[in-house]
């Protein structure tokens, strides 16, 4: 629109007659224009354009003494490039910017929505408009929209207020609302947001009324009360926050009070639930100050609650049943071939009375060094050291130390065809340890080397219609020199310090077999990956551990509108296969499905725990402006769909809605152990632009009968 009534003015310059007024601030161009007196009389393609308007007619009266204007037919006003408005006939005042339109067709481009009326009053802060129509659908013939007897348009905040309004679905009325409110743009800005409704049988109706506040662009603060009239309530917050370009920060915390008997019926370790979490992601914090090869990262995700039901009331579809929650503090800094990281770990396991013997990792700091060379271009080296401290207030502590070198040598044979790679690989490690529960302190430490062979090709080679390139690689991994203190093999030994004993670093002689290969079509389009990989070890064996490991095998086919992949562990321990995954994507025009089936046998403590499960994705948008779709993951094993759902979506520029319907058996703790539920659920959400939707829930819980 304003590039079309710019140009307008860029042609009539040229060949019209113009006035310009003793106003400096307005001018008129149009075919025809007289003055007398003061007033000036235009005819005729009028455009007139002022510091705050850009204004064309077919015919305008002004007076430059009082700055009254008056217009007829077809008037189109733009205040900038976000609102303009459509009339027949318009008088207004230039200087104090008062006017009346009648009739007034409205646009605002931001949020796309329109607005049409019998007549509109205007003053510089806001349009007061009477008998509307709004909508952001079709003007001919709207999905839906909204009829008023009075509104106003707040033109600063670009609100609508309406009074008397009713809503309309095409043609047919569905609801009252004597006094609306909503905004017309997208503009970050203080209010209410979108509520959120559901219904479950076990907590009855849930309500949220989330209430959002920006003072600044920097921050903002989110307040959210809850209901659920069977069970309680309580409320949530979000603080959000930038302070740099390169950070982003979150605080939430919440509370949450039960009804006494819920409380008493579910037997739940609280009746109280609290907490809080801080997140921080931050780039540059110091590396700006070093050079430009610098860089650096700080990340910060702080948890800390009195039961794991905090979560599980901060959301209504979301259900937490991981019973240790973690928090983590991360920062490196690298600088050429350089690397520092500082890490931190703190644990709560919400099953346990407290926490005073759970073991936290506060800190871990580690050194590395990016392989370089020595002195030659084929002889490099790399190093990593690390330093943990473990503690806990009544369980115990340790601190260790791990150092790993190793020093590589590169050649080639064959003129390139086949390449080497000879390693020798350094570790130490050191270990002092306190354990509170039997009043025991200890030490020790390992000096370990082990050597390793690599040799492998890579080929690419052209054919008539395809190119094959190839990969086959031996690796040979031999323990060498090895030295353990009493100490450290103590530390192996015990059932009581699990946490150390993945710093034993045993190497034993093993060798590997690696193949991997491609196929593209001429136009470089690839057509099959495929990869083979065999692992055996040489040396002795723990009494746990088979010398030959999984075999495993992937194939991927990729076809124009398919690709297949499976994935294939054959065990020669038991002589069976372990796993056996086929997948089929499959997507043309409108349609898109997605098929898995997963077979996978796993053994622990001598009992065999097998797995055959089916999950199925399809949906299709052949229907315009419509999405069908359906999920189902069905258990083969026990013979039950684990979860099934069916629903669609609707979506058109003005609106969009989707409802769903899905069922899952869930897995739900209680204080006489394990047991399953079947959860069935109606999903409705439904969204006006840019008004905002609603969205409904309506959940029913029973237990599941095995």
């Amino acid at each position: 629109m304003l590039i079309r009534v710019l140009f307008i003015i860029f042609i009539l310059k040229s060949f019209l007659f113009s006035y310009s007024t003793t106003d400096k601030n307005v001018e008129i161009l149009a075919k025809v224009v007289d003055k007398n007196s003061t007033l000036i009389h235009a005819k005729g393609d009028v455009v007139l354009y002022s510091d705050r308007y850009i204004i064309t007619a077919d015919e305008a009266f002004y007076d430059y003494n009082s700055s009254d204007l008056e217009l007829f037919g077809n008037i189109t006003i733009m205040e900038g490039v976000q609102f303009s408005s459509r009339s027949g006939y318009a008088k207004l005042n230039l200087k104090n910017e008062i006017g009346k339109l009648t009739p007034m067709f409205a646009y605002a481009q931001k949020g796309q929505v329109w607005l049409k009326c019998d007549s509109a009053f205007f003053n510089p802060k806001a349009y007061i408009t009477k008998k509307t129509v709004v909508s952001s659908c079709n003007v001919q013939n709207p999905d839906w929209k909204i009829t008023f007897s009075s509104g106003k348009f707040d033109k600063k905040n670009k609100f609508l207020t309406t009074y008397n309004s009713l809503f309309y679905l095409k043609k047919i009325p569905i609801f009252y609302l004597p006094y609306f409110s909503f905004s017309t743009d997208k503009t970050r800005r203080t209010g209410l947001l979108t509520p959120e409704f559901s219904y479950s049988n076990d907590e009855g109706l849930y309500y949220v009324q989330p209430i959002f506040i920006a003072p600044k662009e920097s921050w903002d603060f989110e307040i959210k009360p809850q209901v659920r009239t069977k069970r309680g309530s309580g409320v949530n917050n979000t603080l959000r926050y930038v302070d740099s370009p390169d950070s982003y920060g979150e605080v939430t915390f919440g509370y949450f009070k039960e009804r006494k008997d819920y409380f008493e019926k579910n037997n739940l370790k609280n009746r109280q639930h609290w907490g809080y979490s801080i997140k921080y992601d931050r780039g540059e914090l110091i590396s700006h100050l070093l050079n430009k090869y610098s860089e650096d990262g700080f990340w910060l995700d702080f948890n800390y609650l009195n039961d794991i039901d905090y979560l599980n009331t901060r959301d209504s579809s979301k259900r937490v049943y991981d019973k240790l929650v973690q928090s983590t503090l991360n920062y490196y800094l690298k600088q050429d071939l350089d690397y520092i990281g500082f890490y931190a770990k703190f644990y709560i396991d919400t099953s346990k009375v407290n926490n005073e013997d759970t073991v936290q990792e506060l800190p871990t700091i580690q050194y590395h060094r990016f392989t370089n060379r020595i002195i030659h271009d084929k002889l490099f080296y790399s190093a990593d050291y690390k330093m943990t401290n473990l503690t806990s207030k009544k369980g115990f502590n340790a601190v260790y130390h791990q150092l790993n070198i190793p020093i590589s040598l590169h050649f080639t044979l064959l003129n390139e065809y086949i390449k080497f790679k000879l390693s020798e690989n350094f570790y130490i490690s050191e270990v002092n340890y306190t354990d509170k529960k039997v009043y025991e302190t200890g030490n020790g430490n390992i000096l370990q080397n082990y050597h390793s062979v690599q040799i492998y090709t890579e080929l690419v080679k052209r054919y008539a219609n395809f190119l094959h390139t190839l990969y086959f690689g031996i690796d040979y991994t031999h323990p060498g020199y090895s030295k353990k203190s009493d100490g450290f093999k103590y530390i192996e030994q015990s059932e009581d310090l699990d946490e150390l004993k993945s710093i034993s670093n045993n190497i034993k002689e093993n060798l590997s077999l690696s193949l991997v290969e491609f196929f593209y079509n001429k136009n470089g389009k690839k057509l099959i990956s495929h990869s083979l990989r065999q692992s055996i070890i040489l040396g002795n064996l723990d009494s746990d551990e088979y010398r030959y490991r999984d075999l495993e095998n992937n194939i991927k086919i990729y076809l124009n509108n398919v690709t297949i992949k499976n994935t294939l562990l054959l065990s020669y321990e038991y002589a069976r296969i372990s796993k056996f995954q086929t997948s089929v994507d499959w997507k043309i025009d409108d349609y898109k499905f997605d098929f898995i089936h997963t077979y996978q046998i796993k053994r622990e403590d001598n009992i065999d725990l097998r797995d055959n499960y089916l999950t199925f994705n399809a949906k299709t948008s052949y229907v315009k402006n419509y999405n069908f779709f359906t999920s189902l993951n069905y258990d083969m094993e026990d013979n039950y769909f684990k979860s099934w759902s069916i629903g669609w979506t609707m979506k058109k520029k003005c609106w969009d809605y989707k409802l769903t319907y899905k069922e899952d058996r869930t897995p739900k703790l209680t204080s006489a152990g394990s047991d399953s539920t079947n959860i069935r659920s109606v999903y409705l959400t439904f969204n006006l632009y840019p008004i905002g939707g609603v969205s409904y829930d309506f959940t029913k819980e029973t237990k599941a009968v095995e």
